[in-house]
């Protein structure tokens, strides 16, 4: 019987893997922490419209103004912040859009405190006045730095909250956060813990916490909606001055109703609804 060599066939194949290889593409993702889980829930979506398409998503994460810079150096494809952009930091990068909006909360471990906290309580809370849970338990506070955005949502909730926001940062032996996902972490394994996150961060990671209502009010989609809940964190899309054909097509799925759909599923307003 003849031999037949295998070696025609097997360097076939691997012309055939690397060709495929050479198809798919890879967006390089960088930005707010609380947007991590929600980007990767929203490129599984769009990869059936695209299947060669590969995510990089920057992990730990950098943070809004990290990944504008990273942006505009040509290091990341598409950044998705907490916030806008400065006006200094928007002349560097490309176009920008408002994605959606979710209730911005305070959570904790094992609240006792079912029944929430007014502004004027959360601010004698940070400013160091009131120190316990209900049943007498200590509140441990979660902060995060001076320059995050979720620390300048908490002191824009009233005057008050502003200087007691100011006051927790120089209390001695305060623990504070290093991102969205760290505080996450210290919320969920801390207990009697205190501090900010978001309705669409906890839903899309999956984190069960106590949410507590603020001035009576719950943190609902609904009540985000009618205006009744006002604290809210609103992500935003920035692309680089001349973006990637992927980055453009991303950007454009995320203004789709496919995105729109996905978005309310997970408790996040699409902007403008």
């Amino acid at each position: 019987m003849k031999k037949v060599s295998c070696r025609p066939l097997i360097a076939l194949l691997w012309l055939i893997l690397l060709a495929g290889t050479a198809r798919a593409e890879a967006l390089s993702v960088g930005g707010t922490g609380s947007a991590e889980p929600l980007v990767r829930l929203l490129f599984a979506e769009f990869r059936k419209q695209a299947p060669d398409a590969m995510l990089n998503q920057i992990s730990p994460p950098i943070g809004s103004g990290s990944a504008l810079k990273a942006l505009a150096a040509g290091r990341i494809d598409l950044a998705v912040i907490g916030r806008q952009p400065k006006p200094e930091e928007a002349s560097r990068v490309g176009q920008q859009f408002a994605l959606a909006t979710t209730a911005f909360v305070l959570a904790s471990s094992d609240a006792p405190h079912s029944g929430g906290f007014t502004v004027d309580q959360l601010a004698r809370i940070y400013e160091g006045q009131l120190l316990t849970w209900p049943g007498g338990s200590p509140i441990r506070l979660i902060l995060r730095a001076r320059f995050e955005s979720d620390t300048q949502v908490l002191r824009e909730m009233s005057p008050a909250m502003a200087k007691a926001v100011d006051a927790a940062s120089l209390r001695p032996g305060m623990v504070t956060a290093d991102n969205d996902l760290d505080t996450l972490r210290l919320l969920a394994r801390t207990p009697g813990s205190l501090g900010p996150t978001t309705v669409g961060l906890l839903t899309t990671s999956n984190t069960r916490l106590v949410v507590l209502p603020i001035n009576g009010v719950a943190p609902s989609l609904a009540n985000l909606k009618n205006g009744s809940y006002p604290w809210r964190k609103t992500l935003t899309v920035v692309l680089p001055q001349q973006p990637g054909e992927l980055a453009e097509r991303f950007a454009t799925f995320l203004r789709s109703a496919a995105a729109s759909r996905l978005l309310q599923a997970y408790d996040y307003l699409p902007y403008g609804q």
